[in-house]
């Protein structure tokens, strides 16, 4: 028995301090040996045992893993490696559409003097038609007008022949071709050789304004269908 300190002895600490508490002392310290060896082992028959004696030598269940002091932490099992996620596919531009070729200069300078005629064939100042084209370069619109009029027999240049009128645009704006300073440009529509009998095989008076004027172009039209035409476009208001 533990005898009191007023005895001289020591302060009991509440455990049993004969043979048969050290036996159980010890049958405790082996079972949790035998529970942290069977854990570090990792075998779970092994670890089903070693939890049962446990529980039968010290009568409550077994400790969690890792509370035992010295215990070696588990080791987690290794993970496989996340997959890479696949890079998602960025969408490709669209094709561009395909563009309008765009008009050439010989168009352009077309349009723009059926735009600025008062009439049919009649005559344009360069400088009008330059300020139309302003975006085109001017010395493209010079050899352009330069090789119309060379190649198409419809496309006239002429001087002006009032010099005085002309202002500093004027000459600035004109084209030299066969040798002189040309100002003004016209346009006439391609030469219809059967107009002229479409109009005598209609009659005068029933033929299209369309072919009466082709008709007016066309050298070989006879000088009385030539005068009766001019008459009818009068009649008509066209002349």
């Amino acid at each position: 028995m533990c005898r009191s300190a007023a005895e001289g002895g020591r302060r009991c600490s509440g455990r049993s301090c004969g043979a048969a508490g050290a036996r159980a002392r010890q049958a405790r310290s082996r079972a949790r040996r035998g529970l942290e060896a069977a854990r570090a082992a990792g075998d779970p028959d092994r670890i089903a045992a070693a939890e049962a004696k446990y529980t039968a030598v010290t009568g409550g269940p077994p400790p969690d893993v890792g509370t035992f002091a010295g215990q070696l932490p588990t080791t987690p099992e290794p993970t496989a490696p996340e997959k890479p996620m696949s890079k998602r596919s960025e969408p490709q531009p669209s094709k561009p559409e395909p563009t309008t070729p765009a008009s050439s200069t010989q168009d352009r300078i077309r349009d723009a003097v059926a735009k600025l005629a008062r009439e049919e064939g009649g005559w344009v100042g360069l400088v009008d038609l330059r300020k139309m084209l302003g975006d085109v370069d001017h010395d493209e619109v010079s050899r352009t007008l330069r090789e119309m009029a060379r190649t198409n027999p419809n496309v006239h240049l002429t001087m002006e022949d009032n010099r005085k009128a002309l202002t500093d645009e004027d000459h600035a704006a004109a084209v030299d071709y066969s040798g002189e300073p040309q100002h003004l440009i016209c346009i006439e529509k391609p030469r219809d050789n059967s107009a002229k009998d479409r109009v005598q095989a209609a009659g005068v008076g029933n033929a299209s304004a369309d072919d009466l004027a082709a008709a007016l172009r066309d050298p070989l039209t006879p000088s009385q269908i030539y005068d009766a035409i001019r008459a009818e476009q009068k009649r008509r208001g066209l002349a």
